[in-house]
C-alpha cells in the first residue's frame, strides 16, 4: 500500500479472541491517510487525518518516538524532543474526520542523514456502560513512520557476508545511503549440484534505515544441508534488486 494511500485497520486479534471468549469483541474500525510522513526543511509539518468509520466514539493518545533498529532488524523507540503532534489526545466521533499535525520543535535536526521516527497512536479504553453486553474491546494501536529528509540524498545499499555456517545461510543487507530503503521481498535459496532446489524462503519485507544493516539467518534442513552446492539470496528494494550467490564446497554445511 502507498503512502499516500488510505489504510484501514481492523486488529485482527478481534477474530481470535471471538473464538475464544464468549463476550463479542469489538475493535475500532479506523482509517489514517497518509501511513508515512516526510518532513524537509521546505516542509516541516504535515498533516494526518483520521476517521472513525465504527458505529462507537473513539479516543487515541498520540506520541512520537525516536525510532533506530538492531541488527536483527528489532525496532527500537527512546523518547524524543525533536518532533512534536497535535493534539496529544484526540477523541472521534462515529463517521467524523479528525486532523493530527506532526511538525519539526524548535532547532530543526536535519542533517547529512536521514532521521527516522514512529508515531504511535494508541485507542484509549472505553468506559463500559452500566447494563451493555459484555464485550472484549481490542485496542487499536496506529505505528506510522515519519522521516525528516537529508541534505543531500543518495540512495545505496549492499549485500555483504553471504556464507553457509552451522546449517545456516547467513548475509547482510546495509544500507549505505542517507536515506532509508524499503525492501519489498527478501528471497533466500539453495540448490544440489543438479540445480534442484533443496531450501526456498520469503522473509517478511522491511524497512531499513539509513546508516543501517540486517543480519539474516535462515536455517538449512539437515537432510538437505551435505548436499547443497549453491545458496542464492535476492533482496528486492524500490527500485532496485541486490542479488548474490555463492558456491558451497562440500562441508560448509557441518554443523
Amino acid at each position: 500500500m502507498s503512502a499516500s494511500g488510505t489504510w484501514r485497520l481492523r486488529s485482527l486479534a478481534a477474530a481470535a479472541a471471538l473464538a475464544l471468549c464468549p463476550a463479542l469483541a469489538v475493535a475500532a474500525a479506523v482509517q489514517v491517510s497518509p501511513t508515512l510522513v516526510d518532513l524537509s526543511p521546505a516542509a516541516r509539518s504535515a498533516v494526518v487525518t483520521l476517521r472513525n468509520d465504527g458505529a462507537e466514539p473513539v479516543s487515541f493518545e498520540v506520541q512520537v518516538r525516536a525510532w533506530r533498529q538492531s541488527a536483527a532488524g528489532e525496532m527500537e523507540l527512546s523518547a524524543t524532543s525533536e518532533l512534536l503532534a497535535y493534539p496529544p489526545v484526540l477523541a472521534i466521533a462515529p463517521g467524523e474526520e479528525r486532523i493530527l499535525r506532526v511538525g519539526v520543535a524548535g532547532g530543526a535536526p536535519f542533517g547529512a542523514v536521514e532521521r527516522s521516527y514512529r508515531l504511535l497512536v494508541q485507542e484509549l479504553p472505553s468506559p463500559e456502560k452500566q447494563g451493555a453486553p459484555l464485550r472484549l474491546r481490542v485496542l487499536t494501536q496506529l505505528n506510522l513512520p515519519v522521516f525528516l529528509a537529508p541534505a543531500r540524498v543518495v540512495k545505496r545499499a549492499t549485500l555483504q557476508g553471504l556464507a553457509v555456517r552451522q546449517g545456516k545461510i547467513v548475509f547482510t543487507a546495509r544500507n549505505e545511503g542517507t536515506v532509508h530503503v524499503r525492501a519489498r521481498s527478501v528471497k533466500v535459496s539453495a540448490a544440489a549440484s543438479d540445480g534442484k532446489v533443496l531450501v526456498e524462503r520469503e522473509l517478511p519485507p522491511l524497512y531499513l534505515l539509513a546508516g543501517g544493516e540486517r543480519v539474516y539467518e535462515v536455517e538449512v534442513p539437515a537432510d538437505a544441508c551435505a548436499r547443497v552446492r549453491e545458496v542464492s539470496v535476492a533482496v528486492a528494494l524500490e527500485p532496485q534488486v541486490l542479488r548474490a550467490k555463492l558456491p558451497t564446497p562440500e562441508g560448509l554445511c557441518a554443523r
